[in-house]
């Protein structure tokens, strides 16, 4: 086989890069709405914005297509596999406090992996 054939694309490298900024970024939005989501939950009285806001963030969700290889290829972590089984407990409100700290657990792994590859 010749060498030609094992090396990328720059274009390629670039669509992979994207993808991962893409999908970093999803993982941060959802570090800051799942916790959000499961504390309207615990409310006993939300308000009527909260009730809005949780529906917009349901909606958000829901127009993501969840692909867990996706996280798995581009990032080695199961993490978007976290996000779906979270999302699915708190839009059914059920307890989630054992998914909330599964993806905390790992979003801190990537995030160092991350400010490493920042780094250089």
């Amino acid at each position: 086989m010749r060498i030609k054939e094992f090396i990328m694309k720059a274009n390629n490298i670039g669509r992979i890069n994207q993808a991962v900024t893409v999908l970093r970024h999803f993982i941060d939005l959802s570090a800051r709405l799942l916790p959000f989501l499961d504390e309207i939950n615990h409310k006993s009285k939300p308000s009527i914005s909260e009730l809005c806001d949780r529906e917009a963030i349901i909606e958000i969700y829901e127009q993501y297509d969840f692909d867990s290889d996706t996280s798995t290829m581009l990032m080695d972590s199961p993490i978007l596999s976290l996000i779906k089984n979270t999302f699915d407990k708190l839009v059914d409100k059920k307890n989630a406090d054992q998914e909330l700290r599964a993806f905390n657990s790992e979003l801190k792994r990537l995030q160092k992996n991350w400010m490493v590859i920042d780094a250089n």
